[in-house]
């Protein structure tokens, strides 16, 4: 589930994120969600959904910083989650962080799983880059933050022939993406809700690669 950001070229700062920035960080993805049609039909009232995305986003940057994979650009403005092949929670793994993110996400925990299970039947089996969240702060988007973040991993792809997938949940994110060498392999249909769309890259060659410069 992502967020938009146009890449208009600037030489925005990329750096990983430490343990210091995740406030920031979680702040930028809970702004840069607060009006996404898939965060509005996960928690409807705008009260609650500031209430639980400051804490819901703060978990999954947490239980994720391990990874070593977070980003931020423009000292987090704009931030990325990303989840290195192999890294995927286990099953075991996942029992642990539902009480987790059951207590963070209150009365729409059950919202929450639901999504879940639905992104998870579906998620490739074959050994990727995940982009879990990408997102700019309102004020700052359509100014090359997100393809910025995007690029910071990318290239690293294309270099080493690994391909990478995320569920785009908006129109002005799937063009981003699709920008960026990704395509649409499938639809989740959310309940009742907006879809979320399932999209696949395979890594690029580099005469690709000078071709999309």
């Amino acid at each position: 589930m992502t967020t938009q950001a146009a890449d208009v070229g600037t030489n925005w700062s990329v750096e990983k994120v430490t343990d210091a920035d995740l406030p920031a960080l979680s702040g930028t993805l809970a702004a840069a969600f607060f009006d996404d049609p898939v965060f509005r039909w996960w928690i409807p009232e705008d009260t609650r959904r500031a209430e639980i995305l400051p804490p819901f986003f703060r978990l999954v940057a947490e239980v994720n910083l391990p990874h070593g994979e977070l980003y931020g650009a423009a000292e987090n403005l704009a931030g990325a989650v990303w989840i290195p092949p192999g890294k995927q929670p286990t099953e075991e793994e996942m029992t642990e962080l539902v009480p987790r993110f059951a207590h963070a996400t209150g009365d729409y925990a059950e919202r929450l799983f639901q999504a879940l299970d639905l992104m998870s039947e579906v998620h490739p089996t074959e050994p990727h880059w995940y982009l879990f969240f990408l997102a700019t702060r309102p004020e700052w988007q359509s100014q090359g933050m997100g393809s910025v973040l995007l690029r910071a991993v990318l290239d690293g792809c294309d270099r080493d022939g690994s391909p990478a997938y995320l569920e785009a949940s908006n129109e002005g994110c799937k063009r981003l993406y699709l920008q960026h060498g990704f395509i649409v392999t499938g639809e989740i249909p959310l309940p009742d809700g907006p879809p979320l769309w399932c999209m696949w890259r395979t890594p690029r060659s580099a005469q690709e690669c000078v071709a999309h410069r």
